[in-house]
């Protein structure tokens, strides 16, 4: 296929040449099957190899980062744009057993709404209307990895990967990453986690980008630009503070948006049109009200904020925190803020219709080398909803993943080839029991020692 060849030359590294596994994988990933490991994608895609295939994900030296940055342009040449596309932040979990996985352990996961053992990635997707593909992606890694060595030795992980980094500084990194690649955008999106970590929305405005930013109930604004006072030159004992306080004569006050937009949202709010869905327009009443945010740990001064507030059919509120400038309309207000679903569709189309959770690597590049090839097959998913808008425009990745399962190369499934694939789980099965009675007898022996 075109579209493969044009990323061919990433599979092609110190001497080999792993492109047909590359086309193997890809072809398995955007087929039907129910499962989409290695294993299920041997036994489906002709002419694919299980031991090859398992090399080139796991420890096949090609650079992910190379194949993503290409992606990355490639998506901003197709929706790229300044005014109305979106660069949204978000994470995605993967629930995982046991202890080797990379960077696994228990932590909040919010596909399953609990605590659970599972793998937490932060993922950036370009976004424009119903169209959008995730560009780049850092997997977390908790503390208790990067201070053991003896781990990420076994999980393989580089020298200069084994830190901890918080995710809103992961965020941050993908965003300049954007900028470095030159996609067009026109704010950063993001949800309450990274909305409410001010280093984060502070960060994104001094790379000189606009956000949107959700922010939790509890999340404090000033009404209106605090009066400070600049830290006295006081010769006494220790040194004197840098950072401004808040004066005397100050006035302005400092609450939650919650309690701030139970003042104002049912006197001045009003009915927009924010997105227009499957089943007609959607409608929300909205408020926006500027404000500013300011902290005493700041070396800086109060910076001005839009306060935009949304409730939905369902009464469920919604607060975000924006830099956009005023005098924009409500309604575009609520566009830019309503955006943010569209990575939400992404992660399901993703984990639903291209194996984006269903691998069974343990090892840093295998996971790197995994996720890099689920975006690549969004990516082309993608180009081919944009080739056929103007005759499909409905089509869907599914439409789109059934119609590849007819034309790619598939095992085709006769009697012989269903009892080779059976014949060949048996063999692996008992390989494992051999395996775990070996390791059962090692051990009773040393206890009877």
């Amino acid at each position: 296929m075109e579209f493969c060849d044009s990323y061919s030359p990433h599979f092609v590294q110190q001497g080999m040449n792993s492109v047909h596994h590359a086309r193997c994988y890809l072809s398995g990933l955007m087929g039907t099957q129910r499962r989409k490991n290695i294993e299920t994608i041997e036994n489906d895609v002709a002419d694919s190899d299980y031991q090859g295939m398992e090399q080139f994900i796991s420890s096949s030296p090609w650079s992910h980062e190379a194949l993503m940055n290409q992606l990355a342009r490639e998506a901003n040449v197709m929706i790229g744009d300044s005014n109305d596309a979106a660069l949204i932040i978000d994470e995605s979990s993967f629930l995982k057993k046991g202890k080797a996985s990379v960077g696994v352990q228990r932590q909040w996961s919010g596909r399953a709404g609990k605590v659970e053992n599972c793998q937490v990635a932060v993922f950036a997707c370009l976004a424009k209307g119903e169209r959008m593909c995730l560009t780049d992606f850092r997997l977390f890694l908790p503390e208790n990895w990067a201070e053991d060595e003896s781990r990420c030795r076994k999980a393989k992980i580089p020298p200069e990967h084994q830190t901890h980094q918080p995710k809103w500084k992961q965020a941050l990194d993908m965003v300049k990453a954007a900028q470095q690649r030159g996609m067009r955008f026109g704010w950063v999106g993001a949800d309450s986690l990274y909305g409410a970590t001010t280093d984060f929305i502070n960060g994104v405005e001094d790379l000189g980008e606009k956000f949107m930013a959700e922010v939790h109930v509890t999340n404090h604004i000033w009404t209106e630009e605090p009066l400070l006072e600049a830290p006295s030159s006081s010769t006494g004992k220790g040194r004197p503070s840098k950072r401004n306080k808040i004066s005397k004569d100050n006035r302005a006050q400092y609450v939650s948006v919650e309690k701030w937009a139970e003042v104002h949202f049912e006197k001045e709010s009003r009915e927009i049109v924010y997105r227009h869905g499957t089943k007609g327009k959607l409608k929300a009443r909205l408020w926006v009200s500027e404000v500013w945010t300011w902290e005493p740990a700041w070396c800086g001064g109060p910076r001005r904020r839009l306060l935009v507030a949304r409730q939905d059919a369902d009464g469920d509120m919604k607060y975000s925190l924006t830099n956009l400038p005023s005098g924009s309309s409500w309604e575009r207000y609520g566009y830019v803020q309503g955006q943010r679903f569209w990575v939400e569709h992404a992660f399901h189309e993703a984990k639903s219709q291209l194996g984006m959770a269903q691998y069974q690597v343990r090892v840093w590049r295998g996971w790197h080398h995994h996720m890099s090839l689920s975006c690549l097959a969004m990516l082309f998913l993608l180009k081919e909803q944009i080739r056929t808008e103007a005759t499909i425009p409905l089509l869907s990745c599914r439409d789109l993943t059934e119609l590849l399962d007819y034309y790619l190369p598939r095992r085709s499934a006769t009697e012989e080839e269903i009892l080779r694939q059976m014949q060949k789980r048996h063999q692996k099965r008992q390989i494992d029991i051999n395996r775990r009675k070996r390791l059962r007898n090692i051990i009773s022996k040393n206890l009877t020692k």
